[in-house]
């Protein structure tokens, strides 16, 4: 029995559930922030507006959601995942602390993965949705940049309109690029002027931030694209980057060993190295299921953890300060444990098999449709100097982004607007 289906059809309550998608995916981007309306909001409010969407969805096809066959895999990783979540918070260090960054985890990634996967299914719905990433690109780098302009670069709250941290706010960038691509590939030519604007803009906010990591992740992007773009010469390419990939480990090497704990520049790389160890040594404590998402107890593991490098004495207090570990593979080991983190893994890596596959099984994949897969590389990369997923509105694109990989039909075909999600019929 499909609720409400006797007073508004299946197919109407999809296309409600994928402007909801729009309408929550707005909020979140672009209000969630105390800086902007976020203070405003109170916790049902924001749990209301993230739900919402796939609360529809069920509305529509009640149990399909969960019985669809043709996502039967990447369902059961999901519910598992959703399992997983509540019991790390109940076994949590800190259930208080923990429960809110797990709702909001849950609630702006799985579930926004879950609904986006079925519903974005053609190309109309992904050219809306590459329309509204651009227009949030263009909001977000304009604000941004006038912020910077009347503030000047080392004014309060440069930066830090929409994800409090110049960091995220690079990620955002990168996960909002799919719109101004599409608009640039358009055969329309003021389209592709709008698309260079945005890019230049998103381009200008990224050098502005003097944020290493966020040049590191485009440069991943990059290099990967030139094996795409590079294909006859694939080989060559890939030996090319191969050999890069060789030097560098012993240039970083070289690098880490003439690093001074005297020089407050070094402190924090030497510090960023030392976690991993301490990360390791937190994770032997309680491997199966993590100490709680973000429970703040780090420093409590401090008392039995010998310091790898004895110069760093400052280590405690900075673990105790910061509460990260400025990675979120280690965050993930660690807070969320072994078994969540195994199963999450996997629920991205089937949907970029199965993507993948798909494209390559079509005769001319757009470069589009394959730039995809390049803003996710850049968004893994950048996540190694950060716990990326802890920011809602990356949280949000990075989980609807993968949703738009999942629901990707083989076989393409001209624009047409959904009457259903795909296997979700209205009988």
């Amino acid at each position: 029995m499909k609720y409400f289906s006797p007073i508004i059809k299946p197919s109407r309550l999809n296309q409600i559930a994928f402007y909801a998608l729009l309408v929550s995916g707005a909020y979140i981007i672009l209000l969630w922030s105390p800086n902007v309306l976020g203070r405003h909001f109170r916790n049902w409010t924001k749990i209301i507006i993230y739900i919402f969407p796939w609360l529809v969805l069920c509305l529509a096809y009640s149990w399909q959601v969960l019985t669809n066959r043709e996502h039967r895999l990447e369902i059961i990783l999901i519910v598992s995942i959703i399992i997983l979540g509540v019991a790390n918070t109940s076994l949590s260090d800190d259930v208080s602390k923990s429960l809110d960054h797990m709702r909001t985890f849950l609630l702006t990634g799985i579930f926004a993965l879950w609904a986006a996967m079925l519903l974005v299914t053609d190309q109309h719905r992904r050219t809306v949705f590459d329309g509204f990433c651009a227009a949030c690109l263009a909001g977000i780098a304009g604000l941004e940049i006038i912020f910077w302009l009347a503030r000047g670069p080392y004014g309060p709250g440069v930066f830090q309109i929409f994800v409090l941290h110049p960091i995220p706010l690079g990620t955002l960038i990168i996960l909002l690029s799919p719109g101004p691509v599409r608009l640039i590939l358009s055969p329309n030519f003021r389209l592709k002027l709008m698309g260079w604007l945005v890019v230049l803009l998103g381009g200008l906010l990224i050098f502005l931030t003097h944020k290493r990591g966020t040049w590191i992740a485009l440069a991943a992007m990059l290099a990967v694209g030139l094996i795409y773009l590079a294909r006859r010469q694939r080989y060559l390419v890939i030996s090319i980057l191969l050999a890069i990939a060789l030097i560098l480990p012993l240039q970083a090497k070289r690098m880490f060993a003439r690093l001074d704990p005297n020089t407050p520049h070094y402190v924090s790389i030497l510090q960023r190295l030392e976690l991993y160890d301490f990360a390791m040594h937190i994770w032997k404590t309680h491997p199966i299921m993590g100490i709680g998402l973000r429970s703040y107890t780090h420093d409590q593991y401090l008392n039995n953890y010998p310091v790898r490098n004895q110069a760093l004495r400052d280590f405690p207090y900075a673990v105790a300060t910061l509460q990260t570990f400025d990675n979120m593979a280690l965050t993930a080991l660690v807070e969320l444990g072994t078994v969540m983190t195994v199963l999450y893994l996997g629920l991205v890596i089937c949907i970029l098999v199965k993507y993948s596959r798909k494209l390559w099984s079509r005769p001319d994949p757009s470069i589009l449709d394959w730039s995809r897969v390049l803003v996710l590389i850049g968004f893994a990369i950048h996540s190694l100097s950060y716990d990326s997923l802890l920011f809602p509105s990356v949280n949000w694109l990075f989980h609807v982004q993968l949703g738009i990989m999942a629901g990707f039909q083989a076989s393409g075909g001209p624009a047409v607007e959904s009457a259903a999600a795909p296997g979700l019929s209205e009988d």
